[in-house]
């Protein structure tokens, strides 16, 4: 983006014609398609003692990142000052494992998630040579399988058990759409004995209920990055052979690029770093046209700071597809 920052944001439609080999989603399309996923309404549903609450109490704030990038800095206080962390180190452990069980419990019913919708996420993913998203949720899964149309997605799951096999990575089709999972997601497992990671499949739309997949007898546990800094979600990103494996394709990806809902925040910083691994490129960033135009002109400038040596244009997000407010779900 060159010349002075405006808060003028392009439709869609003048940038559509472009060639976007690269897609990358973030929690923004889900709030678009479900009011639930906003961290007020994790907040409002979430089983939290009473000094995570307290946290959240005394920092202002319902997002998890937060009160989760402050119980890091806890922990590095009271290591420095040779002090006990148990307190913190349990308290961070119990707002992450709310957040996983949160997002389930909260999360758009299978059965209110229209067909049309599923239709219009798969063929946009469809578009792209390569999709990936830090969200947890299921509706980019859900819509994968669902969708009425035909698709040619692949997700890298196709060892025996819906394993990842990091040695049997290559793809057959060169029209097929490659799905990466940044962040891993509430159908993704990893075993510790093991280190094997995998998918939940069931088409009923069940994958919300999967506390029982995880017993204490068990080996197996989410594979889901909810940490609140970006160190720390890269420390269990390499935790992971398949998380490993699809920040690396990012870094690697330099095609032009597509961001919706994705404001790459600081506890994102990691994504933004694998976006500046490769040479300079058309970038594509969706914005939410909110009328304040101070805070447009600023969230662009901390955006553009985020990636120096690209070619960022900034789009209306409601002016995508994707990001109609008509497709937001009610139940009834």
């Amino acid at each position: 983006m060159d010349g002075p920052i405006d808060a003028d944001l392009q439709d869609w439609a003048g940038l559509s014609s472009k060639d976007w080999p690269t897609l990358l989603l973030g929690n923004g399309l889900s709030i678009n398609l479900w009011s639930g996923f906003r961290y007020a309404s994790l907040y409002a549903s979430a089983s939290l003692t009473p000094e995570a609450q307290a946290i959240f109490a005394e920092l202002g704030t319902t997002n998890f990142e937060q009160c989760l990038e402050c119980l890091h800095h806890a922990n590095i206080a009271l290591r420095a000052l040779h002090k006990s962390t148990t307190k913190v180190d349990q308290t961070y452990a119990e707002v992450r494992d709310a957040l996983f069980e949160t997002v389930g419990d909260v999360h758009v019913p299978w059965g209110h998630f229209p067909q049309s919708t599923h239709d219009l996420l798969a063929e946009t993913m469809n578009q792209h040579k390569a999709v990936f998203t830090t969200s947890y949720d299921l509706c980019l899964y859900w819509s994968h399988l669902q969708t009425s149309k035909q698709v040619n997605m692949i997700d890298f799951f196709w060892a025996a058990g819906r394993q990842f096999d990091p040695d049997n990575v290559g793809v057959r089709s060169a029209n097929a759409t490659r799905v990466f999972y940044l962040h891993g997601g509430l159908h993704l497992w990893q075993d510790d004995m093991t280190d094997d990671n995998g998918k939940w499949t069931n088409a009923d739309g069940s994958l919300l209920d999967l506390r029982s997949k995880y017993g204490p007898t068990s080996s197996r546990r989410p594979l889901f990055v909810s940490e609140g800094t970006s160190a720390a979600k890269s420390r269990t990103i390499r935790q992971s052979t398949y998380l490993t494996f699809c920040l690396e394709e990012l870094r690697n990806d330099d095609r032009p690029t597509v961001l919706f809902g994705q404001s790459l925040a600081d506890q994102d910083s990691h994504i933004a770093e694998a976006l500046n691994e490769g040479g300079r490129r058309r970038i594509a960033i969706s914005m939410f046209p909110s009328g304040d135009h101070n805070a447009i002109i600023a969230e662009k400038a901390r955006i553009l700071r985020k990636l120096p040596d690209h070619n960022v244009s900034f789009f209306d997000s409601t002016s995508h597809p994707i990001g109609d407010s008509s497709l937001q779900i009610h139940t009834p």
